[in-house]
């Protein structure tokens, strides 16, 4: 395996470092020898580890002249459908530009460029409104495939440390440009010490293609087959080939082939291994650029990565990008929200992306999915008092939720949670965590999921969205043993489906939920956010019809969470549901109108 990773790492040496200087920013790499991988006991000779460190130095690629009438009316368009600039569109820099332009940049990190058509500027622009900002010279995608010489002779490890410090030089400020990613079927993996039996990819389908896509291309078995009972066999994505994790640090040969025979968790055979986390756009560009794997491996007791609840603002106006340019939702009076971030907990460690999570949704629900802020219950650290206030005290009661929904007749309501779940010692029940609970005394202390499904199912509401950011195992620590494979037998969701409750949870039976690095939030929020915000109806899970089901957001979430999961910590996520049926969570009306009023 050893000589693998080393024959596959040295020839793409020059696509790794022209991806990472276009998408990872301000990171370097360096290479170290490490012992034979799990996945060939006996291998001998040395591979190469991958680490990631902070690189400040760069060098800027000068940039192609510009009509910059031209260009500036790109600029104003982009600002326009990112909501900056209500102007005419006249490639004038007058002062409506300036001012959008001032506003974008604060919000972006940019506040020391002037100059709207500044190298950084145009590349944040560039992501966001690729289409407004196509035909500009400076900000041409990079090219699919820059050739790379063979090399002459096979090099040592000191020629492939000093070309990849001085090829980050170069390439480090390189237009970001979101790369379409390699297909999410992964070569040579299979589980340790068993020959590998991973299918072969379904075949392509013929019906034309969409225009717009998401950047995966193929869907996971079991959720190819949830699309298909909601929708049909007009399903036409393929089947992705199982993913595989890197065998953790410290594990025997005995201990992986338990894990695989107990939960099928299938072990790469062969990569390029990291030490640090990229985000999964990073991961994947670098693997698309390089024609490689790479993979994340942790060690045998791993903290639980980032610490999100300093960043609020700055997670705030990142979050805003995944949602600023989707159109939006008209103010719908029946809509009703609840939402609850527990983060400070008295007697338990903090929740870490809790804060973030709620203020999030919160924004998003308002800014973008026609919530009112007046039927927007918003809880942060609540008590068991105020969880039993709001949806009441034992089953078959009423709260304030019961209330605001008897008013409307044709409410639809949505309940967010973001903070500790917990499971009992019998492993028969399940609970919210209030931030006043004590640890290992959830009969005491915790809110019944059984109760807040009775409650929630009782409300004679036309729909219910059930969303649930939440750990629901016995431990609330700081570490997590990878693979991060579930710790108890009782799952969150309801036990049998029930109308109108749909229920998304974030991981599974004591499954331990992951951050998305990227913007300070659950990996599980994030996709959340962007499902619903319109990806969720884009192909292949979507079927681009406008509308986005309960179904489609489920597969786009569970997809890419189990994916970024997988490439950034090299950890198992895999998010749960429950649905009576494919409610319509988004019709193309709703966003039409939207669009008409903004």
């Amino acid at each position: 395996m050893a000589g693998k990773i080393s024959s596959l790492l040295r020839p793409n040496l020059g696509f790794v470092l022209v991806a990472l200087g276009a998408g990872v920013g301000a990171a370097a790499l360096f290479f170290t020898p490490f012992g034979p991988s799990h996945a060939a006991p006996g291998a001998a000779g040395e591979a190469f580890r991958v680490a990631v460190v902070s690189q400040d130095a760069g060098v800027t690629p000068p940039a192609r002249p510009l009509d910059k009438d031209a260009a500036t009316k790109r600029v104003q368009r982009c600002y326009a459908k990112l909501g900056y600039y209500k102007g005419p569109i006249d490639g004038k820099a007058n002062k409506a530009t300036r001012t959008a332009h001032g506003r974008f940049k604060d919000e972006h990190g940019l506040k020391a460029y002037e100059d709207f058509l500044s190298e950084p500027v145009q590349r944040k622009l560039a992501v966001l409104c690729k289409e407004e900002l196509k035909q500009v010279a400076a900000l041409k995608e990079p090219d699919a495939a820059v050739p790379v010489p063979a090399p002459a002779s096979e090099p040592d490890r000191d020629e492939i440390r000093e070309t990849v410090v001085a090829g980050l030089d170069a390439a480090k400020d390189a237009p970001a440009t979101e790369a379409a990613p390699a297909p999410e079927s992964v070569p040579e993996s299979a589980p340790l010490g068993t020959p590998s039996t991973e299918p072969a990819p379904a075949a392509q389908s013929d019906a034309a293609p969409q225009t717009a896509s998401l950047e995966i291309d193929c869907l996971p078995e079991d959720l190819r087959a949830l699309l298909q009972k909601a929708h049909g066999t007009g399903v036409t994505a393929r089947t992705c080939r199982p993913g595989c994790l890197p065998a953790p640090d410290g594990l025997s040969q005995k201990q992986l082939d338990d894990l695989y025979g107990r939960y099928g968790v299938v072990w790469c055979r062969s990569c390029v291994q990291i030490d640090g986390h990229l985000s999964l756009k990073d991961v994947r560009r670098i693997e698309q650029a390089g024609t490689l794997d790479l993979c994340s491996t942790p060690p045998r007791q791993m903290p639980r990565p980032g610490s999100a609840n300093g960043n609020v603002v700055k997670s705030f106006s990142r979050i805003r990008e995944l949602y600023r340019a989707a159109p939006t939702v008209p103010e719908d009076e029946n809509a009703i929200a609840v939402i609850v971030g527990n983060s400070a907990y008295d007697k338990l460690p903090p929740a870490r992306t809790a804060r973030n999570d709620a203020g999030a949704m919160y924004f998003f629900l308002t800014e973008s999915l026609g919530l009112r802020q007046d039927q927007v219950i918003d809880l942060r650290n609540a008590t068991r008092a105020d969880l039993e206030r709001v949806f009441g005290p034992v089953p078959g009661s009423d709260g304030e939720l019961k209330r605001l929904v008897q008013a409307r007749p044709k409410a639809k309501v949505i309940v967010y949670y973001s903070g500790h779940g917990a499971t009992n010692a019998e492993q028969n029940e399940t609970y919210l965590v209030p931030v006043d609970a004590e640890p290992y005394r959830e009969e005491r202390g915790g809110y019944p999921l059984s109760t807040l499904y009775a409650n929630l199912a009782s409300l004679k509401a036309e729909q219910v969205l059930v969303l649930l950011e939440s750990s629901f195992g016995r431990d609330h620590g700081a570490y997590i043993l990878p693979p991060n494979i579930p710790e108890t037998t009782l799952s969150a969701l309801p036990p049998q489906p029930q109308a109108p409750l749909t229920v998304l949870v974030s991981a599974d039976r004591g499954q331990r939920a992951l951050m998305d690095p990227g913007y300070d939030v659950g990996l599980f929020t994030r996709y959340l956010i962007e499902g619903l915000a319109g990806r969720a109806d884009l192909a292949p899970v979507g079927n681009g019809d406008g509308r986005i089901d309960s179904a489609e957001l489920y597969a786009y979430v569970a997809a890419m969470v189990r994916l970024a999961a997988r490439k950034t910590f090299g950890l198992l996520q895999n998010p749960a549901y429950s649905s009576a049926g494919a409610a319509i969570l988004k019709a193309p009306g709703d966003a039409e109108d939207g669009a008409k009023q903004g």
